[in-house]
């Protein structure tokens, strides 16, 4: 059943009845990921299987030089998307070589000359892919989905050209999905999640707050109804996550710096940070908006070690340091959400992406949503899907995504959330 052939009234019962399998593509960054769900029942509240779910992690890669390569991530993107995808078929089930090889290469090469125009930016894919790809029967696919944004410009073509290469030789439609839709999704699977048992997607209550913090983004988000987003408040400069790296970078810490700050600030124990006069200010925790900005943050802590006195123990000083910081980023990151949630009455919070594995942060969220908004629901991410990945994307698929002609997708480096 290819795209080009399904009429619109049977692409629709796929779509909202019965049964539809997803095959997800995730290259925003630095993880190389691919997911296969099954989504039966309700678009809105659909139970959702997951047959597999793949990450490669580029992390040590890139850690020796303090944060993500373009250049270097979107070579490892290519070198894993092929093997990953023919793992999670052959795990899935979906992975048989056609009994007529010759004559699957024959129709294939018909369109010999899109698919290299396709790959050609993609080298190692354009290699791997008639020796691997085309000797495949077509996967029980319905559709294929990709993140083409926000993320690495040169990351997210891969992705993009990979998915345009697959609709081509399987002929199904693909689904470009924003990245930071998948993250907000994400937090709305269970904590329970067992792979391969079906689970159902929660009932939300509209309207929903969410708060998205990761390396790349921080923006708290209005969610009136499924495909209804507004961005209420952003971050003015840094990031959080960005600001956790950053710092992490002046104390010597690591890459990445959310887990190495994280680390510190639990061996803080004794030292009078008092003392030591450590004391980072809350940029714009009472500004009347819902923006934010830690670039000043980042700057208070380079002072604040510039500025210690000679002899100061840097052993005692790093994790009062790490503590400080990580204390200001969340107490800013709660205030700002709680007061949101109040405004707008809302009676769900999310919270998603890489910052959203923080413990402090959804220690501390989860106490203020139980004290000052004992009516609203908190969902919180499993840790496993914090970070970016394809079953995120799938699923964003599955409950708000819109099939596009491939010519019509690109990447979209600064894609904004509700375009």
């Amino acid at each position: 059943m290819g795209c080009y052939l399904l009429s619109p009234v049977l692409f629709r019962i796929i779509w909202y009845g019965f049964c539809m399998k997803i095959l997800a593509i995730e290259t925003s960054c630095d993880e190389t990921s691919v997911a296969i769900m099954e989504v039966n029942g309700s678009r809105h509240q659909p139970t959702l299987r997951v047959c597999e779910h793949l990450v490669a992690s580029q992390v040590e890669m890139h850690a020796k030089f303090g944060g993500v390569v373009p250049n270097l991530a979107k070579r490892e993107h290519q070198r894993l998307l092929v093997p990953l995808t023919l793992r999670a078929l052959k795990k899935a089930g979906m992975h048989k070589s056609s009994k007529f090889k010759v004559q699957s290469l024959t129709l294939t090469l018909k369109n010999k000359n899109l698919l290299q125009t396709i790959l050609e930016r993609e080298p190692e894919l354009l290699s791997q892919f008639p020796k691997r790809i085309l000797p495949l029967d077509i996967p029980d696919i319905d559709v294929i989905a990709v993140t083409h944004g926000p993320g690495l410009a040169p990351a997210l073509w891969v992705g993009v050209n990979f998915a345009k290469a697959l609709a081509l030789v399987w002929k199904r439609p693909v689904i470009p999905m924003n990245h930071m839709k998948g993250h907000l999704y994400a937090a709305f699977v269970p904590e329970t999640i067992h792979y391969s048992a079906p689970f159902q997607f929660p009932r939300l209550r509209f309207a929903v707050i969410a708060l998205l913090v990761s390396g790349g983004h921080t923006e708290l988000v209005l969610m009136k109804k499924f495909g209804d987003y507004k961005i209420i408040g952003e971050t003015l400069d840094d990031a959080a996550g960005e600001a956790f790296d950053k710092v992490a970078r002046m104390m010597k810490l690591g890459y990445p710096g959310g887990p190495a700050i994280a680390t510190e600030a639990a061996k803080f124990k004794n030292v009078k940070i008092e003392r030591l006069k450590i004391r980072l200010p809350r940029p714009m925790i009472s500004s009347k908006d819902y923006n934010f900005s830690f670039s000043g943050l980042k700057t208070a802590v380079l002072y604040a070690l510039r500025d210690l006195p000679k002899g100061t123990r840097m052993t005692s000083v790093i994790p009062a340091m790490a503590k400080e910081f990580q204390d200001a980023v969340v107490d800013v990151l709660v205030a700002k959400t709680i007061r949101a949630a109040k405004e707008y009455g809302v009676k769900t919070i999310a919270v998603g992406g890489g910052v959203s594995a923080n413990h402090l942060l959804r220690e501390r969220l989860s106490q203020e949503v139980k004290k000052q908004l004992p009516n609203a629901k908190l969902f919180l991410p499993h840790v496993s899907l914090t970070g970016d990945n394809a079953l995120m994307i799938a699923i964003a698929a599955a409950l708000d995504g819109k099939k596009k002609a491939p010519n019509d997708i690109g990447a979209e480096a600064n894609l904004r959330l509700g375009n």
